[in-house]
């Protein structure tokens, strides 16, 4: 078959302003659907999920068979309620709520890409000692945002959530995407935690 296209088209992606700005689109929810694949191979028992959203980042994480329940929460109410009609379920439970009002105990903390919108990120180190979270998986944007996000109220590093999560030990940092992902440990030998991960940490 004689191939018609244009000669300076040959072994070219044609594409328009729509296609492109709908596959920027289709990737960035992808983006945010690998983040919560990414970390959910840590979560297990109890989870908490901060800013949960609409929901299907509790939703992936309860698929792990190590988490055993898993509570979403978000500060907006129509968020929540789409995520409680799209994602609740005898294992996965959503609530509206502030971070600040967050009780109870909890195995594992997920704050994805919310700690960089909070204005006293503090909070989240005092949610996590406040419901004696076991272990803390956080991420944020590894440059700077602040600059054209206007939601980004801070630009977040390493050395930021360190200082913190006094009471936690990082153990191991991951890059993916635009984003930096931590996963913390708390810092006492009393509390058990069975993850072979872990490896000759655990005594």
């Amino acid at each position: 078959m004689k191939n018609n296209s244009p000669k300076h088209l040959l072994e070219r992606i044609v594409l328009d302003k729509q296609m492109v700005d709908e596959i920027e689109m289709e990737m960035l929810i992808r983006r945010h659907i690998e983040r919560y694949a990414l970390v959910r191979q840590y979560a297990f028992g109890n989870v908490l999920d901060v800013a949960c959203g609409v929901g299907y980042g509790s939703y992936l994480v309860a698929k792990n068979p190590d988490v055993n329940f898993i509570q979403g929460v978000d500060a907006d109410k129509e968020s929540v309620e789409l995520a409680n009609e799209n994602f609740a379920s005898d294992k996965i439970k959503f609530c509206c709520d502030k971070i600040e009002n967050i009780t109870g105990d909890f195995d594992v903390l997920l704050s994805l890409e919310t700690i960089e919108h909070l204005p006293e990120p503090k909070i989240l180190a005092d949610l996590a000692n406040r419901c004696n979270v076991k272990e803390v998986i956080v991420s944020f944007p590894h440059k700077k945002t602040t600059h054209y996000n206007p939601y980004h109220l801070w630009d977040i590093e390493e050395a930021d959530i360190k200082f913190l999560f006094k009471n936690y030990e990082c153990i191991n940092k991951i890059f993916n995407g635009d984003s930096t992902f931590m996963h913390l440990i708390m810092r006492t030998k009393s509390v058990n935690v069975p993850k072979s991960y872990l490896g000759s940490l655990v005594k």
